[in-house]
């Protein structure tokens, strides 16, 4: 995994210097970095549109009690995108602004959760409960001046303190 990982910080960055050196070549230097700049700015834009729309629903879902995996999904998809975004070049920016279309984000969605599905291996450890769902079982230790000579009470889970 490091291998991969590695190799993914050295190659995109050469392929994107290559692109532009190949670029800048037919349309001059200065075209070129407009191009990524402009398509940076672009971009930020986008993505904080994009972040703040999704940001948003996903803070109705919890005042309601729901929680979507799916809108936790693009939130991080957004903010990888707008890191993305944040690298100058044209593969990092192709790349940034194709998540920030929902059409292909929910591609890239499946794709991700087919590869989590193939890589990952989860375990669900379900808890014995006490009391109902509201209820958390627990110590608490009323503590106390340490020139009082008293020893510190335990109060039972329920208990309200005096």
């Amino acid at each position: 995994m490091l291998g991969k990982l590695i190799i993914l910080f050295i190659a995109v960055p050469l392929a994107d210097l290559a692109l532009l050196v190949w670029m800048s070549s037919y349309t001059g230097l200065a075209f070129s970095i407009s191009i990524v700049v402009i398509s940076g700015i672009i971009g930020a834009i986008l993505a904080k549109r994009s972040v703040n729309s999704v940001f948003a629903k996903i803070k109705r879902n919890f005042a309601s009690g729901q929680i979507s995996p799916d809108l936790l999904t693009d939130g991080a998809m957004i903010l990888f995108a707008a890191g993305l975004l944040l690298t100058p070049g044209f593969l990092t920016d192709a790349f940034g602004l194709s998540i920030l279309i929902p059409q292909t984000r929910r591609w890239y969605r499946s794709v991700l959760a087919k590869w989590l599905r193939r890589s990952v291996n989860f375990q669900y450890v379900q808890m014995p409960m006490h009391g109902d769902e509201n209820t958390v079982d627990g110590d608490v230790v009323k503590k106390t001046d340490p020139t009082d000579t008293e020893e510190p009470r335990r109060i039972k889970s329920g208990q309200l303190l005096p």
